[in-house]
């Protein structure tokens, strides 16, 4: 059933009645008088990180998505497995790590050789080691996970401390060595805003098994070559 003009007396014009049902994507109040009518629109909300600097304007549809890769969130603890809580800014990230997690090594170079020890360990493991060169950190890390029973595998990954954009100025090249063997892989960085977990379900690292890792381990230490190279 159509519903009468006198319904509607005060909509002189197709504005005032889009006004009125609110199809622009912006909300807005519409003023009506004499001459044609004026819809004042408020602006969409921004990002819950815009006191840290995100400037976007998200329809509230679309924040939960933006949000959990904002480049403004705060940063977490990189060290994988680790219980840590810790949240802060990128600048707090090795003050942190340097302050909560001491047992971390530090090496200086773009060519080191990254020493993960008795990797013949029962259960999940992990290794942690930075990497400093370039006038930046990175986090060198080594996971062993058990898939299933008598099945292990293991993850290499390199993350930059720092943005994603900065990450994609470098490039990284792990190197195994054994017998008349190479295993290699190459990438660029990521950074720590993603995360180990990313990488590994990505499958963006390294990944061999414990056979292949028994190829080039020697007395169960496994030593991985790191070269970081800028692009």
């Amino acid at each position: 059933m159509l519903c009468p003009a006198s319904c509607f007396p005060l909509l002189r014009d197709l504005s005032q009645l889009r006004c009125l049902l609110g199809w622009p994507r912006q909300r807005g109040v519409c003023v009506t008088g004499t001459n044609r009518p004026v819809c004042h629109t408020k602006p969409l909300p921004g990002s819950k990180y815009s006191s840290a600097g995100c400037l976007l304007s998200l329809h509230h549809s679309e924040k939960p998505e933006h949000e959990e890769v904002c480049e403004f969130r705060p940063y977490t603890c990189p060290c994988p497995g680790a219980s840590c809580k810790w949240q802060g800014s990128l600048e707090e990230v090795m003050p942190h790590l340097m302050h909560a997690h001491k047992s971390i090594t530090t090496l200086q170079g773009e060519d080191i050789v990254f020493l993960a020890t008795d990797i013949n360990l029962p259960g999940a493991v992990d290794w942690v080691m930075m990497q400093s060169c370039f006038g930046h950190h990175f986090m060198l890390v080594l996971e062993k996970q058990e898939k299933y029973e008598g099945h292990q595998q293991f993850f290499a990954i390199v993350l930059l401390i720092g943005t994603r954009k900065q990450a994609e100025n470098f490039a990284y090249r792990l190197e195994l060595n054994g017998n008349r063997r190479r295993l290699t892989w190459e990438a660029t960085p990521r950074s720590i805003h993603d995360g180990v977990a990313a990488a590994i379900m990505n499958s963006d690292c390294l990944v061999f098994d414990t056979s292949i890792a028994h190829l080039f381990a020697d007395n169960g230490n496994l030593g991985i070559n790191v070269t970081i190279s800028m692009c």
